[in-house]
């Protein structure tokens, strides 16, 4: 016999009271317990004390041998959300373990003053042609993760506005867009040579119960993995503009080599700085272009994604103090895309405010993939200061989910490269900058490309032209890159008579790119 979890109204006492769920020969007591970070924290301080036990959430393999399909056809019920029958304006939706997700976490609902665990259920899903699976699922199973709905684009219509399943990765979205970046809790070892990469999993969420005119989610989760287990805090808060409060708390078994703070992955396939695209009808295919870092008030810098030939190493922008950062998708047009079912134009961008993070630097690292569905592109503030072991490790961040540009001086638009014609051994990246004080300036005006810093190349000319056709300033990088090393590097920006006019354009070009 399946265990229920009745969220009927009518049989159901609002948690804030003692509280009994009864489920067909089942029975679970409402703690009685103020749910919050630091009660999080000490759960994961108390794992962190003991070596690290992968023997937890194991899916059986039948679920996890399911084929895409067979798992497909497995769906959460929606009208048995978590919250619905409430008519609160948040409701959750779990995922069925299976398939990509071979743990299954403990879910947990909480209220000012109680909480209680949220049993799995058969019940709550529809198995379509899977009826032998249902048959076969124990009631302790536990969840794979769950889903966010909120009527973030129509009253009355639950979209969905976050996800959180995987490893420790969660996505989110805002008005009018959909999915694109992952953002995860922590980065472990991702960019150094000879260690692999490490994953911490998400054990356990606690889900705050919203009141009835609420406008912001509060969650809870423990994290684990060999070095670390921690506690995160999330405030979720849907709109034109979403935005996640995000709150940790990490105890190190064993120190990283390498940690990363604020972690994004993401996709770029190619786009208009790839000069050998696959045979594709689509003229881009990218859930983020470029990356945006933002050290001071009117300093911008861009750099545009590629899709390398071969894995180089990440490309390192050291500050001395934290800075923004964001993974962008900034071309919106969707004649640049031409996909129907997939809207690029629509994937979010992510705005990093750092807390008090100290000094550091901002890694990115592509690797090369073939595949839409592949993330090759990795975001994220490596701190100089490293964690100590069973030390409590802090960190507070706000993460921006918007599809307006942050920059406000003129932005790279467009990012191409090529071989020069009739010109042997040389090549150009050709750069376009937009704002709507350049589109009033004219070729007579003295507008200069100032080259902050030139690296791997020989024999370079470059010409800077106003385009009439469209307000744009195009500039043209034409150069000879040495035998060896294999790639060349540019910063530059526009200015006049002293005045900054653009953000400053950082390209690391790779002669494999040709």
């Amino acid at each position: 016999m399946q265990t229920q979890y009745n969220r009927s109204p009518r049989n159901r006492l609002p948690l804030g009271a003692l509280l009994l769920v009864i489920t067909a020969g089942f029975a679970m007591a409402a703690e009685r317990v103020k749910i919050d970070l630091d009660y999080v924290a000490e759960r994961a301080k108390e794992l962190s004390a003991r070596a690290y036990d992968d023997d937890w959430g194991h899916v059986p393999t039948f679920l996890r041998d399911l084929g895409y399909d067979a798992y497909q056809d497995i769906r959460f019920n929606p009208n048995r959300a978590l919250w619905a029958e409430d008519k609160l304006p948040f409701r959750i939706e779990f995922f069925h373990p299976g398939r990509y997700y071979n743990r299954a976490v403990r879910i947990h609902e909480f209220s000012s003053t109680h909480e209680q665990e949220i049993p799995f259920s058969t019940d709550f899903f529809d198995y379509g042609h899977q009826t032998d699976i249902r048959r076969r699922v124990s009631s302790s199973l536990g969840y794979a993760g769950f889903r966010v709905r909120y009527p973030i684009n129509k009253a009355n219509q639950f979209d969905e506005v976050a996800v959180f399943v995987g490893s420790s990765y969660f996505r989110v979205t805002a008005r009018g867009l959909g999915y694109g970046v992952s953002a995860r809790c922590l980065a472990i070892n991702t960019t150094t040579t000879n260690l692999p990469e490490e994953f911490p999993l998400f054990r356990e969420f606690w889900l705050g119960k919203p009141e009835a005119n609420a406008d912001s989610l509060c969650l809870y989760a423990l994290i684990d993995s060999p070095s670390v287990a921690g506690a995160y805090s999330f405030v979720l808060h849907p709109g034109e503009e979403t935005s996640v409060h995000v709150r940790g708390r990490l105890f190190f078994r064993a120190v990283p080599l390498q940690i990363g703070l604020a972690p994004f992955s993401s996709m770029f396939l190619y786009g208009e700085n790839t000069l050998q695209k696959p045979q594709d009808y689509r003229p881009e295919v990218h859930d983020s272009d470029g990356l945006l870092l933002i050290p001071s008030t009117n300093s911008y810098i861009w750099a545009p994604l590629d899709n390398p030939p071969i894995s180089y190493p990440a490309r390192v922008f050291p500050f001395e103090i934290p800075v923004r950062f964001a993974l962008l998708q900034r071309d919106r047009n969707f004649e640049h895309y031409q996909d129907i079912d997939d809207a690029y134009q629509l994937r979010p961008s992510v705005l990093v405010e750092p807390g008090a993070w100290g000094r550091g630097r901002v890694m990115l690292y592509t690797f090369p993939s073939n595949k839409d569905t592949v993330d090759n592109v990795a975001a994220f503030w490596q701190p100089d200061l490293q964690p100590a072991k069973g030390v409590p490790y802090d960190v507070d961040y706000l993460l921006r989910y918007l599809s307006t540009e942050p920059s406000s001086l003129g932005i790279v638009v467009a990012t191409r490269t090529g071989q020069v014609p009739n010109a042997p051994g040389f090549y150009e990246c050709v750069v376009d900058f937009s704002s709507k004080t350049l589109a009033t300036l004219h070729d007579v005006d003295p507008v200069k490309a100032v080259f902050d810093s030139i690296a791997g190349v020989t024999d370079m000319k470059t010409i800077l032209q106003k385009n009439n056709f469209n307000g744009t300033w195009r500039l043209f990088i034409r150069f000879q890159p040495p035998a060896a090393p294999q790639e060349a590097r540019f910063r530059v920006h526009l200015e006049m008579e002293g005045q900054l006019l653009s953000e400053t354009w950082e390209y690391a070009w790779h002669e494999l790119m040709m």
